[in-house]
């Protein structure tokens, strides 16, 4: 099994612990709709890391991108955490 570089998978680790902590917080309010938005977005990650190959990066930016584009606004980047930003030295 093929596995992403080191610094994409902490990059996709890290966006898979952010997104968990943005479901708990949802959760917390009225965020049913995000919340399950969110969840489809997220739920693909493992799978892709664990079966990696060129055409999961662009799979990864999909997913992302398209539930940023559901939920315009939010404070978190999810698709330049995916692609630019390197994550935090602990998460």
């Amino acid at each position: 099994m093929k596995q992403p570089p080191p610094e994409l998978t902490r990059r996709l680790l890290y966006i898979l612990h952010h997104g968990l902590c943005d479901i708990r917080n949802l959760a917390l309010g009225e965020g049913g709709d995000e919340i399950a938005e969110l969840a489809d977005a997220l739920e693909v990650l493992p799978g892709m890391i664990d079966h990696w190959d060129e055409e999961r990066a662009d799979m990864v930016h999909f997913v992302l991108a398209n539930y940023q584009s559901k939920y315009p606004g939010r404070a978190f980047d999810y698709v330049a955490h995916a692609e630019q930003y390197d994550p935090p030295e602990r998460f």
